[in-house]
């Protein structure tokens, strides 16, 4: 349990930290991010909409509890970064290299909080026992 919760720990941090890293670059070097989407075939406005659902993604991942909008946040990213890993070498420019090191992070974060609800869902079957009748004679 506590090596599972470690591995989650480790992952959801580097895979944060990339996300973060690329939101804040996509802030500070814009005139380059926006001359990378028309290279890659993308209209401009989705730079701050990607930065923007990246951040809430981020958030949801870190402090939120629910299982159904933690499932979308993981499917959002994930389609998110294959896609641009398809893009990048659909107009041979370069291999997305840091994609692909995200989605491994995003992976190990996702089978690691599977592991750690299947823990606590386990724990609390248990502490909640059904009462029995006790016959006074």
């Amino acid at each position: 349990m506590k090596t599972t919760k470690l591995y989650y720990r480790i992952a959801l941090t580097v895979f944060s930290l990339a996300i973060i890293y690329a939101v804040a670059n996509s802030i500070f070097n814009y005139e380059a991010i926006v001359v990378k989407f028309q290279e890659l075939g993308y209209p401009t406005y989705l730079i701050s909409v990607l930065g923007g659902a990246q951040l809430m993604g981020i958030a949801v991942l870190v402090f939120n509890r629910s299982t159904w909008i933690r499932e979308w946040a993981y499917a959002g990213f994930f389609l998110n970064l294959a896609f641009g890993i398809v893009a990048h070498l659909l107009a041979e420019d370069g291999n997305g290299i840091a994609a692909v090191l995200c989605i491994v992070a995003l992976y190990v974060t996702y089978v690691q909080n599977k592991r750690l609800n299947e823990h606590n869902n386990s724990i609390t079957e248990n502490t909640h026992t059904q009462p029995t009748l006790k016959t006074v004679a």
